[in-house]
């Protein structure tokens, strides 16, 4: 059984492809997120490829034009071998157009939107890209996008690169938080006082042990995941997993630990 079939042989499942990429499924549709499927600045290379995944990938979420988010090479083969519907934020148009997707393929959209496509209902918000220090990075787009969807009777929320923002105090909470503890995301307390808004049953820390660190790029490499942790209360640790790339896990056997 291949990592696809693996995915929609039943429940709601999910895998970790590395930094902000994921496959998430309900046994019917597969929700992919910032898959970057083909870099050469990866440690290692992820458990599926795009061609082997181009003709089960349903949505793919795009939150910023950044390689290693909306990947070129990546796209290219999901355009070209499958059907995929392309998710993106306004401030990507030009980026989509370069990569040739045709608006048939892709739905545009704007922070603070509501939209169902594929049966899939999904929220935008906001999201601003940091920089080294936690700073806002100059290149910054207010229409950046992350995605609060609903697959399988569960709420996701994917932030995309983005420091902490009003638009967190206000959201309602979520079942499902991939969260990104790097200098330039939510870092160490921004990702605490997330996880505390939200409150969610399911934490997955992500934007980590991808591609291989040093002094210039380390605000956005290194993902402070120990430290995040240690700051949890108890049964928030409980519904902490750390994941390797390329694991399967599903939600309906992953217990509330500590409650």
């Amino acid at each position: 059984m291949n990592l696809l079939e693996e995915l929609k042989s039943g429940g709601l499942r999910g895998v970790w492809l590395g930094n902000d990429g994921w496959l998430i499924s309900d046994g019917t549709r597969v929700v992919g997120m910032d898959l970057d499927l083909r870099n050469p600045e990866r440690l290692e290379q992820p458990a599926i490829t795009p061609e082997e995944l181009a003709g089960g990938l349903d949505l793919h979420l795009i939150t910023h034009e950044h390689e290693d988010h909306f990947n070129a090479a990546t796209c290219r083969a999901l355009l070209e071998y499958g059907n995929t519907l392309f998710v993106i934020p306004e401030s990507c148009e030009s980026k989509a157009n370069e990569l040739g997707i045709p608006s048939s393929r892709r739905r545009t959209v704007r922070p603070s939107q509501q939209i169902e496509e594929l049966g899939v209902e999904l929220e935008t918000v906001r999201a601003v890209h940091g920089h080294i220090g936690g700073a806002v990075y100059s290149g910054a787009s207010m229409l950046d996008c992350g995605y609060r969807f609903r697959l399988g009777g569960k709420w996701f929320y994917q932030p995309g690169d983005t420091l902490p923002l009003e638009e967190h105090q206000k959201m309602a909470p979520v079942d499902v938080l991939f969260v990104s503890p790097t200098e330039h995301n939510t870092w160490i307390e921004g990702s605490r006082f997330l996880i505390q808004r939200l409150n969610p049953g399911w934490i997955f820390p992500q934007h980590h042990s991808t591609y291989a660190e040093a002094p210039e790029n380390r605000f956005w490499t290194h993902g402070y995941v120990e430290e995040l942790r240690r700051l949890l209360p108890q049964n928030q640790q409980g519904r902490f997993y750390l994941l390797k790339q390329g694991q399967v896990f599903r939600l309906d056997q992953m217990g509330l630990h500590g409650e």
